[in-house]
Parts: structure tokens; sequence; C-alpha cells
């Protein structure tokens, strides 16, 4: 008997006190939301300080939360690095920008620097190849019309046949 009530403490009692609320918003404004089991109080920590990572807070929370911050930070950086285009203009330069810093660039240099090619969306990526390679193709059909001078044809004189 002493053997199933202590198998059942094991069950109901969990070693962990808080757990991270899993309903949107999962983060907001830099703070998780802890529950404490058993009861309605909450607590807010933050990933990025020392609330969570180096405090004793992090052998309180079940490991499954702290797997799923980790996670979600990861995720969450990778995002800011984006960069994203903010300007086009004519002359095919861009200004682009993630969460850290902002840059002009044209499409030359985004060419030779791969580390943006890899941090800019590919839909972008795409709509700057169309317009550099269509820049650079009117350049070529204009090379080509003013080297090739194209006479006009004589008309043929066309009688009438009755």
């Amino acid at each position: 008997m002493v053997k199933i009530i202590s198998f059942l403490k094991k069950i109901f009692e969990t070693r962990y006190i808080y757990s991270l609320q899993k309903f949107e918003p999962i983060k907001e404004n830099g703070f998780y939301i802890l529950k404490e089991l058993g009861t309605h109080t909450c607590i807010k920590a933050k990933a990025e300080a020392e609330d969570i990572f180096e405090s004793d807070l992090l052998y309180n929370i079940n490991p499954q939360d702290i797997i799923f911050i980790a996670r979600f930070e990861e995720y969450d950086m990778r995002e800011k690095q984006k960069f994203k285009i903010i300007e086009e203009r004519r002359d095919l330069s861009f200004i682009i920008q993630n969460a850290y810093s902002r840059r002009e660039i044209n499409e030359k240099e985004l060419l030779i620097e791969q580390n943006i090619v890899e941090k800019i969306d590919p839909t972008s990526l795409v709509r700057i190849a169309y317009m550099s390679g269509l820049k650079d193709g009117r350049k070529i059909s204009d090379e080509i019309s003013k080297a090739e001078k194209i006479k006009p044809s004589k008309s043929p004189n066309l009688k009438v046949i009755k």
C-alpha cells in the first residue's frame, strides 16, 4: 500500500514548478510568461537577460519548455538578421535593412557579398535578378540598334494588271 501511495505522489507531484504559457502571445515585449503549477500566479522572465538561462529559475522550469524557448529565440534571431528591401531606386541601387543595420547596395555588390544574399528573402532576390537582367538586356538592345542602322527599304513599283 505504501508503494502505491508513493507512486501516486510521484505522478502528481511534479519536479518543475513553472511551465511556459503556450497560447499567443508566447513572447510579449521580450518577456516569456511562466505559469506556476497548481495556482493562477504567473511570472515574467526574459530569455536574453540572466532571468532564465543563468539563474536558479532554470531548474524550476520544465525542460521541454526550456528547449522550446531556446528554439524560439534562435528562430527570432534568424528572422531579425534577414534583410528586407526598404527602398528601390531607378539605377538599381537598393536600401536594405534588418533589425541591426541599414545599408545601400547596388546589384553588382549584391552578387559579390554572399553573406547578404543568404540573408535576403528569395522573392526579393528574384525581383533584383529580374530587374538587373532587364536593365542589362535593354543596354544590349540599345547597343545593337545603334550598331546596325537599318536602311529603309525601297518600295517596289507596283503595276496594276488588267
